[in-house]
């Protein structure tokens, strides 16, 4: 008997002694240890959804935690959490999984992003090796309270769960009453080592900002898994925003001082913002529970006079209900970085 057939027979035997059944989001009845302490999310926005449940019943990761968009900053994270090992990706991005190394870690259960690109693919996959698998919707914003409630359930952190479901639901429905009756402002989002990388009008990667009153002045189809569509800088000049969300800190400083850069409205009228990314990013790459902050900084920079808010108070708030960290003001005002 080879290995992968010994382990797959090993994790049925168990699953059976003790299980309990849970519906997921589509009403698929999903058998599960009575008792679950080691998950797996297939994605990074599973990973960090399951980070702020409890990064204690986590194997491993699907990429690094520190990355060009996450500081991963040791000050904001569980130690555990940081020293987690990388069993990979199913996206084809930084490390392949390998479904033997996978069970070698013995997940009882896989949470898998309902809303990937590439969910068919992945659920086969997870499928051959008899793990359990729940699928949960986190692509739009409106999505996130059930999830949390969803996978809290699944991993015994109901309560933990119920939690971050009712804060985030009163949040969104905050910034949704600040910004539904005004006008969209016109933004564009700089990704890329020349600003010139960006996303469509209707991708995943800017659900936030268009949940917190912007309109992409880049309609297009997506012709990628991963986006980063490349534009011409004569392109945007044709665009002119209102409003520059940048993704890099470094291309950020580079744009300022860009004399091109300067002809643009948002340049010019000193609205170019650059995203928090302590410890994860606010808003994407991966879009995650960062996000329940994301939204009310973005609703802020969008439609500062109509969404006018204690922003030091709230990130203190999220901060600690999220990630069990109590923030100074300094660390605040260092979270939120450079701001026009």
């Amino acid at each position: 008997m080879n290995t992968l057939l010994r382990l797959l027979l090993l994790s049925a035997i168990a699953l059976t002694l003790n299980a309990k059944i849970l519906n997921d989001i589509d009403g698929k009845k999903v058998s599960l240890p009575d008792v679950t302490n080691r998950v797996f999310g297939s994605s990074p926005p599973m990973n960090y959804l399951l980070y702020t449940l409890n990064p204690e019943k986590m194997v491993g990761l699907n990429f690094k935690a520190k990355n060009p968009n996450n500081s991963a900053d040791e000050l904001f994270l569980n130690k555990k959490f940081l020293s987690l090992p990388v069993i990979g990706s199913f996206h084809g991005g930084g490390q392949n999984i390998n479904l033997e190394t996978l069970m070698a870690y013995k997940p009882q259960l896989v949470l898998v992003w309902q809303d990937d690109m590439l969910v068919q693919t992945v659920a086969k996959e997870i499928e051959k090796t008899k793990i359990p698998t729940l699928e949960i919707p986190f692509r739009e914003i409106n999505d996130m309270p059930r999830a949390f409630r969803l996978a809290g359930n699944a991993i015994g952190e109901g309560k933990r769960g119920e939690e971050l479901a009712r804060y985030s639901q009163k949040i969104i429905s905050e910034v949704h009453k600040g910004v539904s009756k005004e006008k969209p402002i016109r933004y564009y989002y700089a990704e890329g080592l020349d600003g010139l990388s960006t996303e469509c009008d209707k991708s995943f990667h800017v659900e936030a900002m268009n949940f917190a009153g912007g309109e992409n002045v880049h309609k297009c189809q997506q012709s990628g898994i991963l986006g980063l569509e490349k534009i011409s800088f004569e392109t945007l000049l044709t665009y002119n925003p209102d409003v520059i969300i940048v993704q890099n800190k470094s291309v950020y400083f580079d744009l300022i001082n860009d004399p091109m850069w300067k002809n643009l409205r948002a340049v010019k009228t000193s609205r170019i913002h650059l995203v928090p990314v302590q410890p994860f990013n606010w808003i994407d790459r991966p879009p995650s529970f960062m996000r329940v902050i994301g939204i009310q900084w973005l609703a802020s920079v969008f439609h500062p006079k109509t969404y006018n808010i204690n922003l030091n108070q709230r990130v203190k708030e999220f901060y600690e209900l999220f990630l069990h960290v109590k923030l100074n003001d300094q660390q605040t005002k260092n979270i939120l970085g450079v701001q026009p």
